[in-house]
């Protein structure tokens, strides 16, 4: 497991142990093996007869269990069709990539263990809509992000009262229309696993447009299965023009550079198949399950995984742009703050390890030529043209110091892998971006005044604007079709091992590994 001792979730003991028993299963059942869990057997479907509390309690020792009958007197919960309502309700947890049977309770021997048994199981699948199966706190460093706090104890308790257990649990999962999306998605995903599928195109040298390669027919034909090549594939071995041209357009979509040649990073696109996506489904619906229901109306998204932003207005979408962002061993993390001003031609008080490892030992003469200097053991860049926060940084409030700017390397955003930058996130068309927020926010003529004096100032805002910024490896287009992108940072495998799945394929790029060193910085 990635976590020390105890569960992801931070609980403790025997629930622990449930928890990662729960993973495993799902860890077989995602892609296919399904393990056979036991069904809540007909004789528990039975109405309970009076169970006396001593007994009660003699079985119920999971520390949610314990808080769940305290919040009752210990009086028993469940009668036999709210037992049905639950066995209903975990038969449609594949919607949210979920095995509902790793959740079912083991048949019981008698009427306490049967009450324990059911409530344990609700319990456990009702955090895992409701806040996900594992903790990103527990898996990451750094995560900010606001959660969703339900308490899902009482929340049952009030629920099995007014016999409404299965529309409780429905409305536990988030409901927006981009995780209906991904969850459709996974169901179809789901009916295709299993059925014979093309033999995978091995690895090997890279292949140029033009070049020769026994593995061009096996590519030519995966195009065309796949929708992305015209007319049936030819048995040449050259890759051909068409071929060629068919390879831009899944690269680019895939979130890559669309060169048209075949490397490794491509090979792993071309030979994901259904068991691929639905485990990289699996993953993003469980993201999203971590995160607060009610995002803010207006707010400013960075796609990390993707490399883009959207910035929400009263719930519309307003803007959008790509960005660059952390490199592979630089990450952007996983964290929400705000900013309400906007810093106009800004200086760029550079972080003591980058002036040690990056500007420091290329000398005095580089310094000057960057407009750098030394002020309190401090290297500090003046504002310009060549300033690494370009003429405007999103002065989001963090202890990290991470936060969106400008850039002088405008080239970059052309490249479809963005991940080049020390983690803060740099964004196409800031200025502009930057004259939007500031006419928006009531501060336009100060702006625009900050601006043409070419001097450093501060431009404030008339309301806090939320950024997060979010990983997400799967998520629908703006043509409304569920797209793919490469696990940049590994946080899929990080969280696939974390939930028992096999550990999906590396289709990160290594020329993306690190930052680019002819380009700002940050």
């Amino acid at each position: 497991m990635v976590f020390g001792g105890g569960d992801a979730t931070g609980r403790p003991g025997e629930e622990a142990e449930q928890a990662r028993a729960t993973r495993r299963q799902l860890g077989a059942w995602v892609l296919g093996l399904g393990l056979a869990a036991p069904a809540i057997a007909s004789a528990q479907l039975l109405a309970s007869p009076t169970i006396d509390p001593g007994v009660l309690q003699s079985v119920a020792t999971d520390p949610r269990l314990r808080r769940f009958y305290d919040l009752r007197g210990w009086a028993p919960a469940w009668t036999d069709d709210q037992a049905r309502q639950l066995s209903q309700a975990l038969g449609g947890a594949i919607r949210h990539g979920l095995d509902g049977e790793a959740f079912r309770p083991a048949p019981a021997r008698d009427a306490a263990t049967r009450e324990a048994g059911l409530t344990l199981a609700a319990l456990t699948y009702a955090d895992a809509l409701a806040r996900g199966l594992v903790a990103p706190t527990k898996l990451f460093k750094l995560f900010t992000l606001e959660r969703q706090a339900v308490d899902v104890a009482p929340g049952l308790s009030q629920a099995l009262d007014r016999r409404e257990i299965g529309a409780w649990l429905d409305r536990l999962a988030p409901s927006d229309a981009e995780y209906k999306a991904l969850s459709s998605a996974y169901v179809a995903l789901r009916a295709q696993i299993g059925r014979a599928g093309a033999s995978a195109i091995p690895e090997g040298g890279a292949i140029q447009p033009g070049g020769q390669d026994y593995r061009v027919p096996l590519i030519a034909q995966r195009l065309y299965d796949l929708g992305y090549l015209t007319g049936p594939p030819m048995a040449s071995q050259t890759l051909s023009a068409p071929i060629s041209e068919a390879l831009k357009l899944i690269q680019a979509e895939n979130g890559m550079q669309p060169t048209g040649r075949v490397g490794n990073t491509t090979i792993a696109v071309l030979n994901a198949g259904p068991t691929d996506h639905a485990r990289q489904l699996v993953l993003n619906l469980e993201r999203r399950r971590w995160l607060r229901r009610e995002a803010p109306s207006t707010r400013i998204d960075v796609n990390t995984a993707a490399a883009f932003l959207t910035y929400y207005k009263d719930g519309a979408l307003d803007w959008s742009a790509r960005t660059v962002v952390g490199s592979a061993n630089r990450e952007t993390p996983s964290l929400q703050a705000g900013f309400s001003q906007l810093v106009v031609n800004p200086p760029w008080n550079v972080p003591a390890k980058i002036a040690r490892a990056e500007i420091l030992p290329r000398g005095s003469a580089y310094m000057r030529r960057q407009g750098m200097y030394v002020t309190e053991g401090r290297v500090v860049q003046r504002p310009g043209p060549l300033a690494a926060l370009g003429l405007v940084k999103f002065d989001m409030q963090n202890p990290y110091a991470i936060y969106l700017h400008d850039t002088p390397s405008k080239a970059l955003f052309a490249r479809a892998a963005r991940h080049r930058s020390h983690g803060c996130v740099r964004v196409e068309n800031a200025v502009e971006f930057a004259r939007h927020l500031a006419q928006q926010y009531g501060a336009a003529d100060r702006f625009e005044a900050v601006l043409a004096s070419g001097k450093t100032g501060v431009v404030p805002l008339s309301a806090i604007i939320p950024v997060r910024l979010l990983y997400h490896t799967a998520f629908v287009d703006d043509q409304g079709k569920v797209v793919y992108r490469s696990d940049p940072y590994g946080w899929d495998i990080t969280l696939a091992t974390a939930l028992g799945l096999d550990r999906p394929r590396s289709t990160l790029n290594p020329e993306e590994a690190t930052p680019d060193p002819e380009s700002a910085p940050l």
